[in-house]
C-alpha cells in the first residue's frame, strides 16, 4: 500500500488509532484524526478533533478504524456509501511489515499463549517483537514502525480487529479455542465464530493453521482452510501437532515425533494453561524454534499480569488477581485451577452472555463479594440456587476487605470477575491495578507475611 500524498483519516485516537497515525505519517500521507470522546493527543504535524466526528473525515481516500469502533458505525457505513475503503489499524501495519508473523486469536488464553511464544523465540535466539491487542502490550502499527525483515511479529488479534481485515495474512495462525464472548458487539454466535475463521481466509499452502482438537467449534475450522494444519490436545494423540502421551509432550509433523517436555515441568497450573503451552509449542516448532528452548521456558515461566497473578501472602492468606478473566467460560476453567479452599470476588459489566454459567463454580467458594452492574442478577441467580454466604460491594476497597474478613490461614483470596471491567474501571489492568493496591492497604503498604 503506498499511501505517500494521501489524504487518510484515522477514527478514534487511543493507542492503537495514534499508532496508526504515526505509521501513516511516516510513510507521508496527509493525516487527519477524529474521536468523540476527548483523549490526550501529543503528536507534531497531526490535525485532528476530538468531542465530534465532522463532515471532515469523508475528505479522504482512506479511512483508517480503531479496533473500539464497530464495523457498523454509522460513520465507517457513510464512508462506505461514499465510495472511501475502510481498513482496520491491523491490516494497515501487516501492509507495511514483510517479514514472519505467528498470529493468535481465540476466546480465551490469547494473551498468555502469545506472552509463551514471544518467551520461547527470544529463548531459542531468534528476533522477536510482540504486539496488537495484548495489554499492556504494543499496537501492531507501532511495532511494525521498528521491526525489520529479520523480526518475528507476535500478534494478539481480537475479533474486533478481524472485522475489517482485507489482506492480512500471518504466516502461522493460531485459534486457542471459541465459546461465546463480546455478544454486545456481535449480531450473535454465529457471526463471532465467523469472525475468528478470518484469521486464516487469506493463508495459502505455505501458512500455518493450529487448532484446538479439543474444542469441537475450532476442530471443525479444518475443513474450510487451505494452509497446512496442526493441531494441539491434551486428550488425544494427533498426526500432526503437540499432544500429552502420558505424561510426556510430543509433538508430531509428518509421522516424525519428538518428546518436548514432561508435564510435571510445567511451571503454569491448570489444564487451560497445559493447552495453551501446548499451542505456544507447536507455533515455536513451525518457526524453527528448538526443544530444548520450549522446554526451558516451561520450566520458568510463570504467567502474565492480571491472569491468575499472586500478589501477596498476609497472615496465611494469599491474594491472587485474575482480572483478565473478562467471560464465563474463562471464570469456570479458572476457578478448576484453584486448589485450595477461596475466598472470591467477581462481577463486573455483562457482554450479553449467560451469567448463569458462572453460578455452579461460585458455590464451590466459601464466601463471594460481588461488584459491578452484574451484581444484582448474580445475587438472584445465586439466592434462587440456595447459595447465601455472599454479599454486594461497591468499591474494590470494600470487596478486597470483605473477602479478606471472610479468609482463612490457608486460604485464597481471588479476584476473578467473569464480565467487561468498563462499568467501574477503565480496563482490566486498570481493574486488577486497583486490586492490588487495596490489598497494599490491607497492611499499610507493609511486606507483611
Amino acid at each position: 500500500m503506498n499511501v505517500r500524498g494521501m489524504k487518510v483519516s484515522v477514527i478514534g485516537l487511543g493507542r492503537s488509532g495514534m499508532a496508526a497515525s504515526r505509521l501513516l505519517l511516516k510513510k507521508g500521507a496527509f493525516v487527519f484524526g477524529s474521536d468523540s470522546g476527548t483523549p490526550p493527543i501529543s503528536l507534531k504535524g497531526f490535525d485532528y478533533e476530538t468531542g465530534v466526528h465532522s463532515e471532515r473525515i469523508f475528505d479522504a481516500e482512506l479511512i483508517v478504524t480503531s479496533p473500539g469502533v464497530p464495523s457498523d458505525h454509522r460513520i465507517l457505513k457513510e464512508a462506505r456509501r461514499r465510495g472511501i475503503e475502510v481498513i482496520g489499524e491491523v491490516e494497515l501495519a501487516s501492509q507495511y511489515f514483510d517479514g514472519q508473523m505467528i498470529a493468535v486469536t481465540g476466546t480465551n488464553g490469547k494473551t498468555t499463549t502469545c506472552a509463551l511464544i514471544k518467551a520461547m523465540l527470544d529463548k531459542g535466539g531468534f528476533k522477536a517483537a510482540l504486539g496488537g491487542n495484548i495489554s499492556p502490550g504494543i499496537p501492531l502499527s507501532q511495532v511494525v514502525l521498528n521491526a525489520d525483515t529479520e523480526t518475528i511479529i507476535v500478534a494478539e488479534i481480537s475479533t474486533f480487529q478481524l472485522e475489517t481485515i482485507k489482506e492480512f495474512k500471518p504466516n502461522i495462525g493460531i485459534i486457542t479455542n471459541i465459546s461465546a464472548d463480546h455478544m454486545d458487539r456481535h449480531k450473535d454466535f454465529r457471526t463471532y465464530v465467523s469472525l475468528k475463521r478470518k484469521l486464516f481466509i487469506n493463508q495459502d499452502a505455505h501458512d500455518f493453521c493450529i487448532l484446538n482438537f479439543d474444542d469441537e467449534i475450532t476442530k471443525e475450522i479444518k475443513k474450510e482452510v487451505t494452509s497446512q494444519v496442526f493441531f494441539f490436545s491434551v486428550k488425544n494423540e494427533v498426526e500432526n501437532g503437540a499432544f500429552l502421551r502420558k505424561d510426556d509432550i510430543w509433538f508430531n509433523r509428518q509421522q516424525n515425533g519428538k518428546m518436548l517436555f514432561r508435564r510435571q515441568d510445567v511451571l503454569l497450573p491448570g489444564e487451560h494453561n497445559l493447552e495453551n503451552i501446548l499451542a505456544a509449542s507447536v507455533a515455536c516448532m513451525l518457526a524453527g524454534c528448538n526443544a530444548e528452548s520450549i522446554s526451558t521456558v516451561v520450566q520458568t515461566f510463570s504467567g502474565v499480569p492480571h491472569r491468575l497473578e499472586f500478589v501477596k501472602k498476609i497472615k496465611g492468606i494469599t491474594f491472587v488477581n485474575n482480572s483478565m478473566c473478562t467471560n464465563p467460560v474463562a471464570f469456570r476453567r479458572s476457578l478448576e485451577g484453584v486448589t485450595t479452599p477461596f475466598v472470591l470476588i467477581c462481577g463486573g459489566r455483562n457482554k450479553n452472555l449467560a451469567l448463569e454459567q458462572m453460578i455452579a463454580p461460585i458455590r464451590k467458594a466459601k464466601y463471594t463479594v460481588i461488584i459491578g452492574e452484574s451484581a444484582p442478577l448474580l445475587a438472584r441467580y445465586l439466592k434462587e440456587k440456595g447459595y447465601e454466604e455472599f454479599s454486594i460491594a461497591k468499591t474494590i476497597d470494600e470487596a478486597t476487605n470483605v473477602a479478606y474478613a471472610h479468609a482463612s490461614v490457608g486460604d485464597t483470596v481471588l479476584l476473578s470477575p467473569g464480565g467487561s471491567s468498563f462499568d467501574m474501571f477503565k480496563d482490566f489492568a486498570d481493574r486488577g491495578k486497583k486490586f492490588k493496591e487495596s490489598i497494599r492497604r490491607l497492611t499499610n503498604g507493609k511486606d507483611e507475611r
